[in-house]
C-alpha cells in the first residue's frame, strides 16, 4: 500500500504517490535552481508541460500518478542539467536526487542477499562493501550486526523501481 497526496500543477488536480511527488518536487527544484530567480514564467511554463504529459499518460484523473509515470515523463523534458548551470545552492530540503528522498530503502542496484548494506550505503553515500565489511566483522566480532541486518531486512522496504 502506498501513501498519495493530491497536487495541483498547472491549476489541475493530481493524485500522486509519494515516491512520484517527492522526485517530482526534487525536479521542479533542482530546474528552478537554474532559472533566474525572477523568471517564473519558464518553470510555469515547464509545469503546464508536465499537466499536459501527465493528462496524455494517464486517462482518467482517478488514476494515481506513479514514480514510473514521473520518470518517464523527467527523460521526455530532459534533465534538469539542460536548463543551465545551478544559480542557488540546493537547500537541505531539497537534497536527495530524482528518484530518491531522503528516506532509507534497501538497495535494487547493491544487492547481494537483500539490498540492506547496499542501502546503507546510498543513504550515506559511501561504498557499499564498506558496509558489508563492516557488517561481517560486527557479526564474527560477536555485535548484533546480524540481527540488525534481519530487522532492516523485514521492516525496510525496497528501493522505489525505476522504468
Amino acid at each position: 500500500m502506498k501513501e498519495t497526496i493530491n497536487v495541483n500543477i498547472a491549476q489541475q488536480a493530481f493524485t500522486m504517490d509519494m515516491d512520484a511527488y517527492t522526485a517530482l518536487t526534487n525536479y521542479l527544484n533542482d530546474i528552478g535552481r537554474r532559472l533566474s530567480p525572477t523568471d517564473t514564467e519558464t518553470l510555469s511554463d515547464i509545469e503546464a508541460r508536465i499537466a499536459e504529459i501527465f493528462r496524455e499518460r494517464v486517462p482518467s484523473p482517478m488514476m494515481v500518478i506513479t514514480y514510473a509515470v514521473v520518470y518517464a515523463t523527467m527523460k521526455q523534458l530532459g534533465d534538469a542539467e539542460t536548463f543551465g548551470d545551478a544559480n542557488r545552492p540546493m537547500s537541505d530540503n531539497q537534497r536527495g536526487g530524482y528518484g530518491r528522498s531522503r528516506k532509507f530503502y534497501r538497495s535494487r542496484k547493491e544487492k547481494t542477499i537483500a539490498g540492506v548494506c547496499g542501502g546503507i550505503a546510498e543513504y550515506f553515500d559511501i561504498d557499499p562493501t564498506l558496509v558489508r565489511i563492516i557488517f561481517v566483522v560486527g557479526v564474527i566480532a560477536g555485535f548484533s550486526t546480524g540481527l540488525l541486518y534481519l530487522i532492516l531486512w523485514l521492516v525496510s522496504k525496497q528501493e522505489p523501481e525505476t522504468v
